[in-house]
């Protein structure tokens, strides 16, 4: 009976051992899968960031070739001379677009016109036969060109070459924008998302040619990525991202994942080398050797010390080691799923490129990444555990807690897929505008508010030059005639409705030819300049003062009578004819003649006003200059 007794308890250790065993190589391989799973996370995040990333800076680079584009459209188009205005509109433009080695204008027939970092252009810069010309010009459909890296040709660098037709409002071509993107540039993107090692990172266009690799090889740029075969099939049997493990890129055998651009033709691919991503794994399977050995050690011990007890402790024995083994497997089990989700959560934080603040209902900071870190100045540190609202300005406390509020409500904070724009502050005082979207859950502890925020500083700066080159003329600082145009219709139209008075001066600088003729250019400049101040400064705030193109202006005055009107211009010829313009040989003076239109009644319109206006000049200067004239309206006798 004792023997047989016996039998039974090695059977039984026999079975815990292997147990526990086998319960531990799945623990292993567990972690194993876990340990994957992060890399095809951190993969798939680092993919969409990068690609969001690089979307933006093409928006950016798609609106100052636009904004160029339109410019030129207004300007009349390029000239075969050296121009200038072009040529400074390159250089303000390059001067707010972050990344760029130059900005080009070239004409139809494919010779540079301008160029941002020389002036005036070499005529003998021929780019007809490169792709970022010639695609554009072909294909009138096409919007923002993307080509490989190559190198530049009025230089040596390299450079990724971007560009756009330029068309006028009659959708005549005028001839081509283009601009080189530095490819360091598009390499600080890739390592901005500071991988670990062993993970890998390739921006590519959708024929395969890569515009920048992370780490650098040396056939990065010229080798075609989607001819090697693992890539390809790939992405054609994961078309939504993730890749299953397999040899993706060369012999780097791993998981991967990529990003396709919805409006550029671009592509996102991250990929991981399996045994460099699995070596944590690999080294702690000696730790799991030695819990086997000394779990297997101390059960053989238990059951013999079990053995030799009394054989009526037999049953509760048994009864505890299944409670051990079942408690051992939930504590693993919890385990596994609590490291799994601290993974997932610690990958996002730490790779995301915005800034993620986490709060407790009472508005105090609990998380803080690394990119808020970056955006704010403090250190995650310093601000746990205190409020949030120590770091915004006093008024926008009151705006953050209404999206607060709405979060705690249940409406999602992102206006409308774009966040919603409010104030900041810095650690050193320094106040910014950001975007921020803000979402909320309920946890045990409580409500928890999770909010995303972005800096928007460059993009509002880049917003607001846009809107100033758009409306102002480029000499003189004062509006331009598109600008001016649209604000005339505005008055025009509200004096009508009000039956107020209006008045509208144009005015023309004399024998402005012979200026420029005898003088030059530079001087002609100046003139119309200082004749822009003199104007000016005799204008109320509500005087809406325009240049209408070379020498000719345009004056409109809401709410004021003929007769004011006359005594104003009157004045105005009478500042100009006092303006001197110091000169190497003296001083130069020059006059204005001035045509002058009422608004008539209820049926007239501005071109209507404008073409008495300049009938009334025409009467001006054939009366012989330096006077104003009126159509529609006699003057009282002097």
């Amino acid at each position: 009976m004792a023997i047989k007794e016996s039998w039974r308890w090695i059977a039984l250790v026999l079975l815990l051992v292997c147990g526990i065993d086998l319960r531990l190589y799945f623990l292993a391989q567990d972690e194993r899968q876990a340990t994957l799973a992060w890399a095809h996370a951190t993969l798939h995040t680092s993919a969409k960031v990068l690609l969001g990333r690089m979307d933006q800076l093409l928006d950016t680079y798609d609106r100052t070739l636009s904004g160029i584009g339109e410019a030129i459209g207004a300007h009349g188009g390029l000239s075969r001379r050296p121009d200038l205005y072009l040529h400074r509109l390159l250089l303000r433009r390059h001067a707010i677009t972050p990344g760029l080695n130059w900005l080009m204008l070239a004409g139809t027939d494919g010779r540079i016109a301008e160029l941002s970092d020389r002036f005036p252009a070499s005529d003998v810069d021929d780019v007809s036969q490169w792709p970022f010309y010639q695609l554009p010009l072909r294909h009138w459909e096409m919007g923002l060109y993307i080509g490989p890296a190559q190198r530049s040709p009025h230089s040596d660098e390299p450079f990724v070459p971007v560009s756009r037709r330029v068309e006028n409002d009659g959708e005549r071509l005028l001839g081509v924008v283009a601009g080189g993107i530095n490819p360091e540039q598009l390499r600080r993107l890739l390592e901005d998302e500071d991988l670990p090692p062993g993970f890998a990172l390739h921006l590519l266009l959708e024929d395969g040619r890569a515009l920048a690799c992370l780490p650098l090889g040396p056939d990065c740029l010229e080798r075609n990525w989607l001819a090697d075969p693992g890539l390809a099939r790939a992405i054609l049997a994961a078309p939504h991202g993730p890749f299953d493990n397999g040899r993706v890129i060369g012999d780097v055998v791993g998981p991967g994942a990529f990003a396709r651009s919805e409006r550029y033709p671009v592509l996102v691919v991250a990929t991981a080398d399996e045994a460099r991503v699995l070596a944590p794994w690999r080294d702690s399977l000696p730790s799991y050797w030695v819990i086997a050995l000394g779990s297997n050690i101390g059960l053989a011990a238990l059951a013999y010390f079990a053995y030799h007890q009394l054989l009526r402790r037999r049953r509760a024995l048994e009864a505890l080691r299944e409670a051990n083994q079942g408690l051992e497997a939930r504590v693993a089990q919890r385990t596994a799923e609590l490291r799994q989700r601290e993974a997932q959560a610690r990958t996002f934080m730490d790779t995301a490129m915005d800034a993620v603040v986490v709060l407790d209902q009472e508005r105090r900071v609990l998380e803080f990444n690394r990119a808020a870190e970056r955006l704010f100045g403090f250190r995650a540190e310093e601000l746990l555990g205190r409020s949030v609202e120590e770091f915004m300005p006093e008024q926008t406390v009151p705006i953050h807690r209404a999206l607060l509020a709405e979060a705690a409500a249940g409406h999602a904070v992102d206006g409308a897929g774009h966040g919603r724009e409010m104030l900041a502050r810095a650690a050193n005082g320094r106040e910014f505008p950001v975007e921020v979207s803000i979402g909320s859950t309920e946890l045990a502890g409580g409500r928890v508010f999770v909010g995303i925020l972005r800096d928007i500083s460059e993009r509002k700066a880049v917003e607001e030059e846009l809107q100033r080159l758009a409306t102002t003329d480029g000499l003189t600082g004062i509006l331009n005639r598109r600008a001016f145009t649209a604000e005339a219709e505005r008055l025009v139209a509200l004096a009508r409705r009000h039956d107020h008075p209006l008045v509208l001066f144009i005015l023309d600088a004399d024998k402005f030819k012979n200026i420029n003729d005898s003088h030059g250019h530079p001087v002609g400049d100046q003139v119309l300049q200082a004749l822009v101040r003199a104007i000016g400064g005799g204008l109320r705030q509500s005087d809406v003062f325009g240049r209408l193109g070379g020498e000719e202006f345009g004056l409109l005055l809401p709410q004021t009578p003929p007769a004011g009107a006359h005594q104003l211009g009157q004045r105005l010829l009478q500042a100009v004819r006092q303006v001197r313009l110091p000169l190497a040989q003296g001083e130069l003076s020059f006059s204005v003649s001035i045509g002058a239109s009422l608004l008539a009644g209820p049926g007239d319109d501005l071109e209507a006003m404008m073409h008495r206006a300049d009938a009334a000049l025409y009467a001006a200067k054939a009366g012989g200059r330096d006077r104003l004239a009126w159509e529609g309206w006699q003057p009282p006798a002097a």
